[in-house]
């Protein structure tokens, strides 16, 4: 019988929606009465100039109640404004004094229940129409990133991280794996290598879809996956936008054009809405990586680039490079069509002056 227990800790529930091309953080802290984010606190040291530029808005939503399988949880929402877009609201049921078996089931009980994706989503709808005026394009996307964090901030009695990690390997690997079987000796080597640690009590791993955080000062993790998570979603948005774009051109390549073309130029709305495209994309690709800068702070830089290793972050920025790659390639087609094509209407133009002016000559005759 295990007698470990939580002494105090939480179960984060992040929820990422993209709801516009642009907010005014200005506007939208009066709209909503929101306050600037804290940001990163510098529990852990670290260079003063690693913060959000700028920091997004945080706005206390009260608590929501979820309700799974008989059992009802109170959890704290809250939710960040970033100024690319984006609303990330977090959803948290404090952990006192809980049986470790009692918080593991939970978690994953909780990681299953639709109920808490739906409670997030109301709190994101009710904040976006209220700063819908601060929104440039506004439009509330169906797409949602989500990532669970396993926080513990002490074990009672106390057990340091290796401890942890030797005592509860199997509900470790499926809190991170969100999966209810017992795994292999290989698997879950495979799961728990290299956790990163700072202290001798504490270590935090991250996974593909939750991390779990043995740490008292945990906020600046927190922070990080966070900001992690609203990422990647705005990733799998580009590739939404840009999927469907290539698909659009792809149309547009295979048209013939009639006679009556000649008459207007048939390739400046496409190479109007590329070029749009383009600039969208590029934009906010880079207010988004510019956003958070953790160069120079060891600890939080490792975890960040092991959970967006684990989340495959580079794969979705090499498939969204090839992507503006091959809108690149169409524009530079279209264009070259372009102007073949008003070369070809200025040809028509000047022929039909020279016939003009015959006629008009065998006339005055």
């Amino acid at each position: 019988m295990n007698d470990s227990r939580v002494a105090w800790g939480h179960l984060f529930f992040f929820y990422a929606y993209d709801v516009g091309f642009d907010i005014s953080l200005a506007d939208a802290r009066r709209l909503s009465e929101a306050a600037e984010s804290p940001g990163l606190t510098g529990l852990r040291p670290g260079p003063p100039h690693l913060q959000y530029q700028p920091k997004p808005l945080a706005v206390p939503s009260g608590a929501v109640e979820v309700r799974h399988e008989g059992a009802a949880f109170r959890m704290e929402a809250a939710v960040k404004i970033f100024d690319f877009g984006a609303l990330s609201v977090t959803l948290c049921l404090p952990v006192r004094e809980l049986p470790w078996e009692e918080y593991a089931a939970t978690a994953l009980l909780l990681a299953g229940a639709s109920g808490v994706e739906e409670a997030a989503r109301g709190v994101a709808s009710r904040l976006f129409e209220k700063i819908r005026p601060a929104v440039k394009r506004p439009g509330f996307a169906d797409l949602a990133e989500e990532f669970s964090l396993w926080h513990v901030g002490s074990f009672a009695p106390e057990l340091s991280a290796g401890q942890a990690l030797a005592r509860f390997p199997q509900d470790i690997a499926r809190l991170l794996t969100l999966e209810r079987g017992t795994f292999s000796e290989a698997a879950l080597a495979e799961i728990l290598r290299n956790p990163i640690r700072y202290f001798e009590n504490d270590f935090c791993i991250p996974d593909w879809d939750a991390a779990f955080v043995y740490d008292p000062k945990y906020q600046d993790t927190a922070e990080v996956l966070e900001f992690l998570n609203v990422q990647m979603l705005e990733l799998r948005f580009f590739d939404r936008i840009l999927h469907a774009a290539l698909d659009d051109m792809a149309d547009e390549l295979r048209k013939k054009r009639g006679l009556l073309s000649v008459l207007h130029d048939p390739y400046e709305t496409p190479l109007r809405k590329l070029s749009e495209i383009k600039m969208d994309v590029s934009l906010l690709r880079e207010r988004i990586n510019n956003a958070l800068k953790l160069v120079g702070d060891v600890y939080l830089a490792r975890i960040y680039e092991e959970a967006r290793r684990k989340a495959g972050t580079e794969k979705w920025e090499g498939t969204i490079r090839d992507q503006l790659k091959a809108l690149e390639d169409i524009y530079t087609i279209l264009n070259n069509r372009a102007a073949a094509s008003r070369a070809e209407t200025l040809e028509v133009i000047i022929i039909l002056l020279i016939a003009l002016e015959i006629v008009m000559g065998l006339l005055r005759r």
